[in-house]
């Protein structure tokens, strides 16, 4: 599970991922792949959700990853 603290705070909040998708203006599908790494998430798209839904969490908490490092060398 990608992004698990982003996960955690919009659940604790009671914040739907469709809520999370209108506020990014994407659908429902595009949303859950940003949530798992499969698509990226923009600064801009996780500074709209921290300011509208998290605003007490830091961006490096939000977006803190439990998928493996990829190497880029």
């Amino acid at each position: 599970m990608a992004f698990p603290n982003m996960r955690a705070e919009l659940e604790r909040s009671a914040i739907s991922y469709q809520q999370c998708a209108d506020l990014l203006g994407t659908d429902l599908d595009s949303f859950n792949l940003k949530l798992d790494e499969q698509a990226p998430m923009t600064v801009v798209e996780a500074k709209r959700i921290r300011d509208a839904f998290c605003q007490d969490c830091t961006l490096d908490y939000l977006l803190e990853s439990d998928s493996p490092a990829i190497s880029t060398i």
